[in-house]
């Protein structure tokens, strides 16, 4: 054995002992889209800011069945200001932090995006969630938990770019996605109509906004009117590459990119296979882009009119070979009227850039669940409308679990069960759907009481409305990890209005096909009136917790 494989069998058997003397840790980190900035009496609701809440899996998991306050003197979160994070965004990108929409981990968990979605704002940020550790001198690295005063808050700080804007339109980032690889970060610029792409780099640690791959999603457009911008105070973010200008306003079959067919290409989700190649494009007004991501522009290699799949689709999963995704209820004044809940079974074998499938609607798609009307008119049947938004699969890929923000209620499908056959009757399709979880009834999400109102200026001490939104599982796969919605919701208002701000757990019995909310963790701003709680949690996500371990670096010989 040569001394390059010794080293290497010495560096795997201290691996395998870390791993063995540490039990798996995860935190759940929180997007609060709040203004919780500048709030006075002048602003009572306030005027910028967001919040990152981080809870920490030990306190989950001894918690008792029951609800936890943000204040409680036992399991009370760690709270981070996101402009402590990033105190430099106005000076340095021209836009203040403005409604964290969402966080989702990268592959190797160090790492975490952030989505401000704000009107106008489009900032993605990469905070480095080890970033306040510390290497001791015997070579260890320790990390212990995030803390979240504003010195070192700026610890987390990796990366901050403000994204494209064209030629009459201005950035606003939906949400960011990982490529299953890591190398590459796939945005979502909403009302710019732009699918846009952060490129990581192993070997120097950096994220580079690669302008070159902007993918006009409408085309015909000046790339340049505002540029994409990094903050320069932070040297691990650059951004860099030339525009492909004026690009197509047609897809490969020829068809307008938004027209008839996909009247409203605003994407909302990129969602990433993981073939670390293609990404499902989903749009506000239905219809679908798949697009080959690594290339320079990304470019679209297959299309889907908006009869075939329907608009706002936000949640998407990978298993048994095929992409999930869903359609749901439209964040525009008219979703308010709408009904939406549809699952989507797509292959993953799509052709790359240079072969793009030229006939629309190809491969045909496999729709297992369906409930959908639209424009209701009698009022009576407003309570019953459905809106499929977050969506998550248990580790061994058997079930996922679908939410509904509206009914709350987890729809719970057997991915064994689902016919691959396009053509087979939903009658057929629908002996996939295991079961239905439902998240009222516990008595854990009642509203503040007292003198606390929400959005119509209604109290609600009552009230059992968890409002579930964005979703993650827990890595042994028997806790499913939900963010609650508000009293006074930021965004989707005719749906998303909740009584228990923060994130609920629902602990899976059996095989997984059935559950029970079994805690509730509550989060909370107030207003300057005193009668407001404005927290709104969009999106909860795991992260796992690397171990305090050996440093990596200085153990490599050269």
């Amino acid at each position: 054995m040569n001394w390059k494989m010794m080293t290497a069998s010495v560096l795997a058997l201290c691996l395998l002992n870390v791993n063995h003397a540490f039990a798996i840790e995860w935190e759940v980190w929180l997007s609060d889209q709040s203004n919780s900035a500048d709030i006075s009496s002048e602003n009572p609701t306030g005027t910028f800011g967001s919040r990152i809440v981080i809870y920490e899996s030990r306190d989950i998991m001894k918690a008792p069945p029951g609800t936890y306050f943000e204040d409680d003197a036992m399991f009370a979160p760690t709270v981070i200001e996101a402009v402590d994070v990033f105190p430099n965004a106005l000076e340095e990108l021209g836009a203040n932090l403005e409604r964290l929409h969402g966080m989702l981990p990268h592959p190797s968990h160090k790492y975490m995006n952030a989505n401000f979605f704000g009107s106008g704002v489009g900032i993605v940020g990469i905070i480095d969630a080890e970033g306040q550790c510390t290497v001791s001198g015997n070579g260890f690295k320790k990390c212990k938990p995030i803390q979240g005063n504003p010195d070192q808050a700026e610890k987390l700080a990796k990366a901050l770019f403000r994204t494209t804007g064209p030629e009459g339109s201005a950035p606003n980032n939906h949400m960011s996605f990982w490529s299953a690889d890591g190398t590459k970060l796939i945005v979502a610029n909403l009302s710019a109509k732009l699918l846009e792409r952060i490129d990581y780099d192993r070997a120097s640690d950096t994220f580079t906004f690669n302008k070159a791959a902007t993918l006009d999603l409408v085309g015909g457009r000046d790339l340049t009117a505002m540029e994409a911008r990094a903050d320069s105070t932070l040297p691990a973010g650059r951004a860099s590459g030339v525009y492909s200008n004026f690009q197509l306003e047609t897809t490969p079959s020829g068809a307008m990119k938004e027209g008839e067919g996909r009247p409203n290409n605003v994407v909302i989700c990129p969602i990433v296979s993981g073939n670390n190649k293609h990404v499902y494009v989903t749009f506000g007004g239905g219809g679908l882009f798949v697009v080959d991501m690594t290339t320079e522009p990304m470019s679209i290699v297959a299309e889907y009119t908006n009869d075939v799949i329907s608009g706002a689709g936000c949640g998407g999963v990978e298993g048994g070979g095929f992409v999930h995704l869903n359609a749901g209820a439209s964040a525009s004044p008219a979703g308010a009227d709408d009904s939406v809940f549809i699952m989507y079974r797509l292959p993953m074998d799509y052709p790359d850039g240079s072969n793009p499938i030229t006939t629309p609607n190809e491969p045909p798609v496999i729709k297992f669940f369906e409930e959908k009307t639209m424009d209701i008119t009698d009022e009576a049947d407003l309570p019953n409308r459905r809106d499929a938004h977050g969506m998550t699969i248990n580790p061994t890929k058997r079930y996922l679990y679908q939410f509904d923000r509206i009914q709350n209620v987890a729809e719970v499908f057997d991915m064994g069960k689902i016919d691959n056959d396009p053509n087979a009757p939903m009658s057929r399709q629908e002996m996939a759907h295991a079961g239905t979880i439902d998240l009222s009834g516990s008595g854990f999400c009642v509203g503040e009481g007292g003198r606390f109102v929400n959005q119509d200026e209604e109290e609600y001490e009552m009230n059992d409305d968890p409002a579930p939104d964005l979703v993650d599982v827990s890595p042994n796969g028997q806790k499913l990890i939900v963010a609650f919605r508000g009293p006074n919701p930021v965004t989707v208002k005719h749906a998303a209005l909740g009584s228990c701000p923060g994130f609920g757990v629902v602990t899976l019995e059996g095989d997984g096909s059935t559950g029970n909310l079994t805690h509730v963790f509550r989060t909370f701003v107030e207003d300057d009136t005193g009668t407001k709680n404005l927290s709104d949690i969009h999106a909860a996500v795991v992260r796992i917790k690397g171990p305090n371990m050996p440093n990596m670096a200085g153990m490599m010989m050269p």
